[in-house]
């Protein structure tokens, strides 16, 4: 299992290259949908801002104590979310919404709820176990693993839009 530290920078590094990618397009390229079905990168950021904010309630919500290794479902949480050939669908609640965002308000939600996230792996017991419907029982370690393996996900996703954005 990770240290506290080791977890803190590498959520640090996954925050950091997204919000790099995302700031490195204009306010209307990140509202410009690359090619048919794709969201745009303004609504990559306003998803990834709804999933934190379910992460960060359950993460600050009612646990209990483990009876398993805390980290026994991060190798699953790694192969499915960093398994690129794979599309994954989205439940309801964090689908982002077809509308016009602004980069930077968007940018500044990201980054105050992922410093809300970054209190919280400093602060918690990250091997308590929380209830998350989608996800069953998982421990606030695995919880944070989700956010760092999602995050590098969709950081995957903005260099792709990038990339089909500059063939235009």
């Amino acid at each position: 299992m990770k240290s506290t530290n080791e977890l803190l920078l590498e959520f640090e590094a996954a925050t950091n290259a997204f919000i790099e990618k995302v700031a490195a397009l204009s306010q209307s390229a990140v509202n410009t949908v690359p090619f048919s079905g794709s969201w745009t990168a303004a609504q990559v950021i306003e998803h990834l801002c709804k999933s934190d904010e379910a992460i960060i309630k359950v993460l600050n919500g009612p646990v209990q104590p483990t009876n398993r290794s805390p980290d026994e479902m991060v190798n699953n949480l790694r192969a499915t979310f960093l398994d690129f050939s794979t599309k994954l669908s989205s439940p309801d609640f964090i689908i982002p919404s077809n509308q016009t965002f602004d980069k930077e308000s968007l940018i500044g939600a990201f980054r105050a709820g992922r410093e809300q996230i970054g209190k919280a792996i400093q602060t918690l017991d990250l091997t308590a176990t929380c209830h998350m419907p989608i996800f069953g029982e998982p421990t606030r370690l695995e919880l944070i693993a989700f956010v760092i393996f999602h995050t590098m996900r969709h950081t995957n996703q903005v260099k792709h839009i990038s990339e089909k954005l500059a063939d235009v």
